[in-house]
């Protein structure tokens, strides 16, 4: 792999543990920077996490310049867009009515989605990064789901913000996650309910054109989503920061929540958009 060299770029440089499954191939992440400064925990737990699981993690820290962000894709297989604040209301069309937005992070990521979809390059989004994928391409959200989102008839509400993200290793798991049969989420973890954190106040509302649900809450809110039109998936709970965490909590089963990070690529993949693969084997080619 060419080494990077540019001054928006940030290699992690920790040893990948080898977590992969025996045929899938360790990926280089580009992760979105998330803006804040001094950088926070949750920049590690991407980064640890992403090295844990199998794979190269690249920072790519603030910049609107489209031209120098799209030199930076052209060097990874994959785009992670992290967690933060919330997507502004405006992206979808609302007015803002319990959004609590940062304008400046949101211009910097999508600029970085759209020199990504130029290039067809996969993209996963993790919390804020799952909805912002939701949105980009074309979805909607719950501004706020304690005073916005009514349950199912009968289905009690869950809790979706339980504790702290930056104190992942000492938060209880908030609820389960029911696995859509048939989804990519389901063949790579298994289809057993998964327990997960919570750290959100928003969720999809309308799904994007050519995504499906791939996991839910127990109260029905979107827990996952994959597309099958172009290879991008999400999570809204935090996989990284559970296993980033030192030491692990035996409350969750982190060998299904690495395997997320690790089968990160298939999870984009669907037998219409298997670009993760062949964008892998171009670039490994004319390296």
């Amino acid at each position: 792999m060419r080494k990077l060299i540019y001054p928006i770029v940030t290699l992690c440089l920790a040893a990948a543990a080898c977590l992969l499954s025996a045929d899938a191939k360790p990926l280089v992440v580009g992760v979105s920077d998330n803006c804040h400064r001094p950088p926070n925990v949750a920049s590690t737990y991407y980064l640890d996490a992403l090295a844990e699981a199998g794979h190269v993690p690249v920072l790519i820290a603030h910049c609107t310049d489209e031209a120098r962000l799209d030199e930076v894709l052209s060097r990874v297989d994959l785009l992670l867009m992290t967690g933060g604040e919330d997507v502004d209301p405006a992206r979808y069309s609302e007015t803002n009515s319990a959004s609590h937005v940062n304008a400046e992070r949101d211009r910097f990521d999508f600029a970085l989605m759209s020199c990504a979809a130029r290039r067809r390059l996969p993209i996963f989004g993790i919390c804020r990064g799952c909805q912002l994928v939701n949105v980009f391409f074309g979805g909607s959200l719950v501004q706020d789901i304690p005073t916005q989102y009514v349950p199912p008839q009968g289905v009690a509400a869950c809790r979706h913000r339980v504790g702290s993200w930056s104190e992942d290793a000492v938060n209880p798991p908030a609820h389960a996650v029911t696995i859509e049969s048939g989804s990519r989420l389901a063949a790579a973890i298994g289809g057993a309910p998964l327990a997960v954190n919570s750290h959100h106040h928003q969720c999809v509302k309308r799904l994007a054109p050519g995504f499906r649900v791939a996991a839910r809450a127990p109260d029905g809110v979107v827990e996952a989503i994959e597309c099958d039109t172009y290879p991008a998936a999400g999570v809204q709970f935090h996989p990284e920061s559970l296993v980033a965490c030192k030491p692990k909590d035996p409350s969750f089963e982190i060998a299904r929540l690495r395997r997320i990070l690790s089968e990160i690529g298939r999870l984009c993949e669907s037998p219409a958009t298997n670009y993760v693969s062949s964008a892998v084997s171009e670039r490994r080619i004319s390296e």
